[in-house]
């Protein structure tokens, strides 16, 4: 009769099978912790404990669901962004750790205590706008997204941690917000080539939405649109943020050069890859 199955054993033999199939094997801790919302040092103190029978047969279906690269944020439904736990679902892009370094930039470089309007384009899950505005309590957040699926989990996710403080838009980039101007505006686009597709993450193609990923014209077409079109929606001073690839900085840099009034600054992630720029606007007479 073997021993009954602890944390511990469950996730070692988690990992092996994970690891064995080229999959994150980081999944099982994030799963494990978020169904029995435990710390890091929770899971160091359970380690030994055997798994409560009731407990178990959830444990074998999320085993199951994370080894056919199902990623553990849908498992569980849920993401941290900036320190916010956000509700996730498929059709709706995961948050990246990374974008969190934009929205620091973006709190950063206005000033926290005077009325800002700020436009975050693309909002997905509502990460960057439920940010802002929980950070910054007396600025406005205006958030749009093409899909209606996003605007629906972006809009439980406010409602929940920023009750009452973003507006919510659905439409294509600047259409929701034709006559308006903004403070600053920010977005994290779709910008992954389709080319590029034969070696990004399982998990990442098989589950999560195509349109917030893939964009034409080898990733660029819409920071075209972006960059083109938010000097109609700065003011004058407003500022533009923009995540890109880290090796898509030479083609931004073409496209904000055709734009004599956007003044842009180029900065690295905390890795040392060129992944976000910010562009001051300064009308030309």
């Amino acid at each position: 009769m073997s021993a009954p199955e602890t944390y511990n054993t469950w996730l070692q033999t988690l990992h092996q099978q994970l690891t064995a199939q080229g999959l994150d094997p980081d999944g099982a801790e994030y799963v494990l912790t978020t169904r029995q919302g435990w710390t890091n040092t929770d899971l160091l103190l359970h380690l030994r404990t055997v798994i409560p029978a009731d407990l178990q047969q959830q444990l074998v279906s999320d085993a199951k669901r994370l080894l056919a690269a199902e990623p553990a944020q849908y498992i569980v439904g849920q993401a941290w962004f900036y320190g916010l736990p956000l509700q996730v679902a498929p059709g709706v892009l995961i948050p990246r750790p990374e974008t969190e370094e934009l929205v620091a930039w973006l709190l950063a470089s206005l000033p926290a205590d005077r009325p800002v309007s700020v436009l975050d384009i693309g909002t997905g899950s509502g990460a960057i706008a439920i940010a802002v505005a929980h950070e910054r309590p007396r600025w406005s957040v205006t958030a749009t997204d093409i899909s209606p699926r996003a605007l629906e989990v972006a809009a439980a996710n406010a409602q929940r941690l920023v009750p009452g403080r973003i507006r919510f838009i659905q439409g294509d980039l600047f259409r929701p917000v034709a006559q308006d101007r903004f403070t600053a505006i920010i977005s994290n686009p779709p910008y992954i080539a389709w080319g590029e597709a034969a070696v990004m993450d399982q998990s990442v193609k098989q589950y999560e939405p195509s349109t917030a990923l893939f964009a034409p014209d080898n990733g660029h077409a819409l920071y075209a649109q972006l960059i083109d079109q938010a000097p109609d929606h700065l003011a004058a001073g407003g500022q533009l943020f923009l995540e890109h690839g880290y090796h898509q900085r030479p083609a931004l840099a073409a496209l904000l050069a055709r734009q004599p009034g956007l003044v842009p600054e180029f900065r690295a992630d905390m890795a040392g890859h060129p992944r976000m720029v910010r562009a001051v606007y300064w009308p030309q007479v």
